[in-house]
């Protein structure tokens, strides 16, 4: 609590420094930050893009190849060690590239391929520490296929978007509520905003447009399920985290996508409605739950069975809503059909959150998010560890970002915590990014994780960190 107090007094400390600045009303952020369903084919740049220096593709240009060039280092500074392995020291030496290739088939189409691969030195140079095979297959290298579609009009009111795409739902940056379309990267907790964790699924999307409205329908064959952190790594220590009859099993059973199928295939449904001063949008989706569940309940003597995850059905519906410096909004998700691993009733939950963004102090942003998940017809034995879910599931997020000299220096902190008097525990980042030269650019912040009443919180309150990168964008 007092780490809790001690960010929320120095981010006080920034806004009243910057109290004698003037009020700036100018809505120009705002319109850049807001989610905009109407623009999916303006440039073929929309808001799911990863890089922001991607240059459009000119008539005389067929192609453009983009991408980032980074390394990444990270350093713990509490001693903690999981499954024998000491994770405190410089813990991560990572070279990553990024590579983008947009190309303009004609007037009306365009095609992207993207991928990234990274190599992350560390487990070689601190061989000594025994890493778990696992461990090492999910950390040490990577090579992955991001969005690869191709995007065109089939008619002055009718596009149409195949292969692996993010589609971003909700208005909240920091806690998902109604966003459900893709999986994260869960391998780090806390240590990236949610924008830079959603995976790529394959889906066939068709947007339609009428007046104020873009409708949005979407087929979604892939079975792609989340990439978590490592049984028994840093960010999963399961002997930690999970109290089951007989113990944990050795390996804990492997997480598995369903079989592609008929009986599997993912459908989402969105509309959009944009007002003069804000927007709203409703949902209706057959997804692929973001939490996985043992096939078989746990049982004394019996070995554990494999994981999965299960389709779920979400009505949901979120707003924006602009009033001089301030964006208020607000999401609210209906979901049925959920599993958890102690009960054999499938679930119904209440998802709700309310927030909002204040710019009024120049070159700077404040945002508010505050959500709650009523789970209906909670059972006792779903807050053990097996599940380590209570009735209500409350989640809270602050965040404040300033820029400075001609935004090329940002200083971001952002809080998460959860419980509705913060004692599940949380996690706190600050970082700051500066922009050295046009190309090159530097990360360097720190993340603490606040321990609490969650058993998985409190099993990684020492992975505390301090981190930092240096990217060449092309």
């Amino acid at each position: 609590m007092f780490k809790f107090t001690l960010l929320c007094l120095l981010l006080c400390f920034n806004v009243y420094l910057l109290g004698a600045n003037e009020f700036d009303d100018d809505l120009g952020g705002f319109t850049e930050e807001t989610s905009e369903p109407y623009d999916d084919m303006a440039g073929f740049m929309d808001e799911d893009e990863v890089l922001d220096n991607v240059e459009t593709v000119s008539e005389e240009q067929a192609y453009t190849l983009s991408g980032e060039l980074a390394f990444k280092t990270s350093a713990g500074y509490k001693k903690h060690e999981v499954d024998g392995s000491e994770y405190s020291g410089i813990n991560q030496a990572q070279t990553s590239l990024y590579l983008q290739l947009d190309s303009k088939l004609n007037d009306n189409w365009k095609l992207r391929i993207s991928g990234d691969a990274f190599y992350d030195a560390i487990y070689d140079l601190r061989s000594d520490e025994n890493y778990r095979q696992s461990v090492k297959d999910d950390y040490r290298t990577q090579l992955r296929l991001d969005d690869t579609y191709i995007q065109g009009s089939i008619h002055s009111d009718l596009d149409v978007k195949a292969g692996r795409q993010v589609v971003v739902w909700g208005k909240s940056d920091t806690i998902r509520i109604t966003d459900i379309i893709n999986p994260l990267d869960n391998r780090v907790l806390g240590m990236t905003d949610i924008e830079d964790l959603r995976l790529s699924v394959g889906m066939l999307k068709l947007d339609y447009y009428l007046s104020n409205w873009n409708v949005s329908m979407m087929v979604i064959p892939e079975n792609r399920i989340m990439t978590e952190a490592t049984p028994r790594g840093e960010y999963f220590p399961v002997d930690s985290v999970i109290a089951l009859p007989g113990g944990v099993d050795d390996p804990f059973p492997n997480l598995e996508a369903p079989s592609t199928s008929w009986d599997n295939m993912q459908y989402a449904f969105a509309g959009n409605l944009r007002l003069d001063d804000g927007d709203i949008s409703f949902y209706a989706a057959e997804v692929l739950d973001q939490r996985w569940h043992f096939n078989e309940i746990p049982r004394p003597g019996f070995a554990l069975s494999e994981r999965t995850v299960s389709k779920v059905k979400m009505l949901g519906t979120a707003f924006n809503l602009i009033e001089g410096s301030w964006l208020f909004k607000a999401e609210l998700a209906y979901l049925r059909d959920l599993r958890y691993n102690t009960s054999l009733q499938k679930k119904k939950r209440l998802d709700a959150l309310i927030g909002f963004e204040y710019m009024g102090f120049r070159d700077t942003t404040i945002s508010f998010d505050l959500a709650n998940r009523h789970i209906f017809e909670h059972e006792v034995q779903m807050s053990t560890s097996a599940d380590m879910v209570d009735k209500n599931e409350v989640q809270t997020a602050l965040r404040f970002t300033r820029s400075f000299e001609n935004e090329t220096i940002t200083a971001n902190a952002l809080i998460t915590l959860f419980g509705d008097s913060f004692e599940n525990g949380g996690f706190a980042r600050i970082w700051g990014e500066y922009e050295i030269m046009d190309a090159l650019s530097a990360n360097l912040g720190i993340v603490e994780y606040i321990g609490g009443d969650k058993a998985y919180i409190e099993a990684i309150k020492d992975n505390d960190r301090v981190f930092a990168d240096i990217t060449y964008s092309f």
